[in-house]
């Protein structure tokens, strides 16, 4: 018992997968895309939009996930 609360129930290296792809990794986009959009405009709108969606199916199946 006092093993399983130290080594922890293996689902940690998951947990932080799914954090880090539903929220690290979108925010990576949208500053990229506000970057490009300062540079060139067309393709900042199509990275900022993709980010959008991203974000919005990530925090979906994060969601589903109970996180």
């Amino acid at each position: 018992m006092n093993a399983f609360a130290i080594l922890g129930s293996g689902w940690e290296f998951f947990i932080v997968l799914m954090i880090f792809f539903g929220i690290i990794v979108p925010l990576f986009l949208f500053i990229f895309g506000f970057i490009k959009y300062a540079k060139d405009k067309k393709q900042g709108k199509i990275i900022l939009i993709i980010a959008t969606i991203y974000t919005i199916i990530g925090f979906g199946i994060c969601g589903g996930f109970g996180f």
